[in-house]
């Protein structure tokens, strides 16, 4: 299975995320972790600003494109308020696709929210979103969603945010459904996690 874990640290311990990893993992590979993302906020201002990434987009090349859609997925993922502090790795967001049909288009986006350090699994599973991708698998479908941004509200802003969240990690590509090619292992070292 393919998929793909976000995390978010709060480093200068300002309240704030200062640096936000995407590791994709293939558990049908030897080595899992196949390709991975670092984005950080370099001046302490809020806004991430260096960026480090594997070639995620699969065009063969790593270059300025895999960092800007690193960016954008690590500033969206922001939007959810989902990170760790005082120097823990508790947060962590695991995201996938499925195709249920296995038609080689993604039906639906999971997104699992995880607290706790150790092994995925249910006991720190804290809550869930999914999105339903349309018949051509694009995400203009249904949702299903909590207060995924941390407001203390349910409500268009959470569904919206889970809509461009999924919408954009399709773009990724990096899901079961229609391997066209095998996988192949990081062209590059992969970065150490704090």
């Amino acid at each position: 299975m393919r998929f793909l874990i976000l995390r978010a640290y709060d480093i200068t311990d300002n309240a704030r995320p200062d640096v936000v990893c995407l590791d994709f993992y293939d558990d049908t590979l030897a080595q899992p972790l196949a390709m991975a993302a670092a984005v950080v906020d370099m001046k302490g201002d809020g806004r991430l600003d260096w960026k480090l990434a594997d070639d995620i987009n699969h065009n063969g090349v790593t270059d300025t494109l895999d960092a800007a859609m690193a960016l954008e997925f690590a500033q969206q993922f922001l939007e959810f308020n989902w990170f760790s502090q005082d120097g823990a790795a508790d947060k962590y967001l695991m995201v996938f696709a499925v195709d249920f049909d296995a038609n080689g288009i993604p039906d639906t986006v999971r997104l699992h929210f995880h607290q706790g350090e150790g092994q995925l699994d249910d006991e720190s599973l804290a809550y869930t979103a999914a999105y339903f991708t349309n018949e051509v698998g694009t995400a203009d479908g249904a949702h299903i969603s909590q207060d995924v941004n941390n407001d203390g509200r349910v409500n268009g802003v959470d569904a919206e945010l889970v809509r461009r969240f999924s919408s954009n990690f399709l773009l990724f590509g990096w899901h079961d459904a229609c391997r066209p090619t095998p996988s192949t292992p990081p062209c590059k070292p992969v970065l150490n996690r704090p």
